[in-house]
């Protein structure tokens, strides 16, 4: 009799040392792809957020060109250009809300940063600010720069760990610029 509470007692532990085994397995296998579901979404909003800051300030290079400030192919100029920056602003801070809700504090905090170079730029064209071309581009590099830091946040928020290289270390963008050539 006491042979077969043991045999019993070992099929018990066995069953439950077996559910627990399978229960955690399945529970880290969940963990896993939640996390890289969540990682999928923050690329989506990062991406979408650099895309939205390149073409609102795209349209503002743009509208600096037509005001001189600028060297560009295809300056804007007047309500058509006022109205393409507004839209494109629209867009931006729709793509910023996804960066708040999936976003690291670090890279949110680079996020606000990069937008506030950005209305710098806004304000040269809507002439909310005065300024020479100089003043323009000093303001369109302190933006880039800005944007470089909101990439590297983005990057480690990701654990991407291939290597960045700041646009002021980059020697193609130090060369000559091809325009010159």
């Amino acid at each position: 009799m006491s042979g077969e509470l043991f045999a019993l007692a070992g099929v018990l532990v066995g069953a439950a040392a077996s559910y627990v085994g399978g229960a955690l397995t399945e529970r880290s296998r969940w963990r896993r792809q939640l996390s890289t579901r969540w990682d999928e979404r923050r690329l989506e909003a990062y991406l979408r957020y650099a895309d939205s800051i390149k073409r609102f300030t795209s349209v503002a290079g743009r509208l600096a060109a037509g005001k001189g400030l600028f060297d560009l192919p295809q300056p804007l100029t007047g309500e058509v250009g006022l109205e393409r920056l507004a839209e494109a602003e629209l867009e931006r801070g729709y793509a910023f809300e996804a960066v708040l809700l999936m976003g690291d504090a670090g890279t949110i905090s680079a996020a606000r940063t990069l937008q506030r170079h950005a209305w710098v730029l806004e304000q040269f064209v809507r002439d909310m600010r005065s300024g020479t071309a100089e003043d323009w581009t000093r303001a369109f590099r302190q933006f880039q720069e800005k944007r470089d830091e909101y990439y590297i946040a983005a990057r480690g928020s990701l654990g991407v760990q291939a290597a960045f290289r700041l646009r002021g270390e980059d020697p193609v963008i130090l060369g000559q610029d091809p325009r010159q050539l």
